[in-house]
């Protein structure tokens, strides 16, 4: 999925708490997460229940805005420092999450005079690169809890190749038919956004998609012209990234308080299973799709979380209760405000459940704890 960009939009907040476990081996988190959709889709107000069903306590809050990159949160410490500014430096948090998403920015030493899509000037030139703005939320961050606060990097991933000019395929002939109607023009851009393909639709690009390739790629930045750049999100970039957080924290990483959240690498191993057969009903990775960029919920959704919670709690996540994921009603954003979340889902995102059964979670979870027990970048390995 390519980043939306050109419409500023107010950023979802969530905020939840989940009451202590009892037991021994209880262990309580805090985190503040910063986003867009692809963080969203691991249904953050469910990561409170799920650790819950472990034995654990956590508390999130979660920025979220659709398509934002790294730098618009950031640029909001400026102009909104009340939004998450404020709630970052003054909250009681253990860690920071941070969803990286370059599309416009370079990884690293991009320095802009304007903004991307209003060419509005900066106040002064500032660099916008995923490094650069990674590092303002951890250093703020840590000028708070300089000795344990841990933080974390959650991968994007990859899209199905062709899905976004299947999409804009799908979007015009649907602009053209509502058009032919006579409908006002507003409510014709209304459903041409909500139009998203069905999983009919999408079945030849989900089994053509060769996730390996995509995920393996090598970064290519394009200094001339940035968001022409190729492959950002692919495992090159995001070690690339980790690597340069490795040598502006070497404090943080050798105290094993700096990690990856390595959605791509587990969806790559996961990838590999399915091609081989070993997960019921699932051809490949490309399956979990609901439009190209997002996932679908259930499997896909609980599959983000379950690696959330390995390397947040480092532990297996053989004892999560799935369920949660597993119902379609639960994602409702008037089911979640009748729970007191407070939450927000977009609805069009959620595609058609995949449904969690029992062999296909413990597959899962064996994937995911395997990939991050001997990750070079999640702090497990001695």
């Amino acid at each position: 999925m390519k980043q939306r960009a050109g419409i500023w939009a107010r950023a979802f907040c969530v905020t939840l708490l989940v009451a202590a476990a009892t037991g021994a081996n209880c262990e309580s988190l805090n985190a503040i997460y910063f986003g867009n959709s692809y963080l969203e889709n691991s249904v953050p107000w469910f990561h409170p229940t799920l650790a819950k069903s472990a034995g654990h306590e956590m508390k999130v809050q979660a920025f979220l805005g659709p398509g934002w990159q790294i730098w618009m949160h950031v640029d909001t410490f400026d102009k909104n420092p009340e939004r998450a500014k404020k709630p970052l430096i003054e909250g009681d948090w253990d860690a920071v999450v941070i969803q990286h998403f370059a599309s416009h920015p370079l990884l690293n030493d991009h320095v802009t005079t304007r903004v991307f899509h209003t060419q509005e000037p900066w106040a002064a030139p500032r660099d916008v690169s995923d490094f650069a703005s990674a590092c303002v939320i951890i250093d703020t961050f840590l000028s708070k809890h300089p000795d344990r606060g841990r933080a974390f990097i959650y991968n994007s991933w990859p899209a199905l190749t062709g899905a976004e000019e299947f999409r804009r395929r799908v979007q015009d002939e649907t602009r053209k038919s509502f058009e032919s109607q006579g409908l006002p023009r507003e409510e014709v851009l209304k459903k041409v956004k909500e139009r998203k393909p069905t999983l009919e639709e999408m079945i030849p690009l989900m089994k053509a998609f060769n996730f390996e390739a995509e995920w393996l790629a090598k970064y290519e930045p394009n200094r001339a012209t940035p968001h022409e750049s190729k492959h950002f999100h692919s495992r090159d970039y995001v070690w690339s990234l980790m690597e340069l957080l490795k040598t502006k924290y070497p404090k943080l990483w050798a105290e094993k308080r700096l990690a990856l959240i390595p959605i791509g690498d587990v969806f790559l191993a996961l990838d590999k299973k399915m091609r081989a057969g070993e997960v019921p009903g699932i051809e490949n990775v490309g399956f979990f799709s609901r439009d190209g960029g997002h996932v679908r919920a259930g499997l896909p959704r609980y599959t983000l979380a379950a690696t959330c919670f390995a390397v947040m709690f480092r532990a297996h996540p053989k004892a999560l209760d799935y369920s949660i994921y597993n119902d379609l009603a639960n994602y409702t954003n008037e089911n979640i405000k009748q729970l007191g979340f407070g939450g927000y889902v977009h609805q069009p995102d959620l595609g058609v459940l995949l449904e969690i059964t029992p062999e296909r979670a413990k597959i899962v979870n064996e994937t995911v704890w395997e990939v991050v027990r001997s990750h070079p970048y999640t702090a497990l390995q001695p």
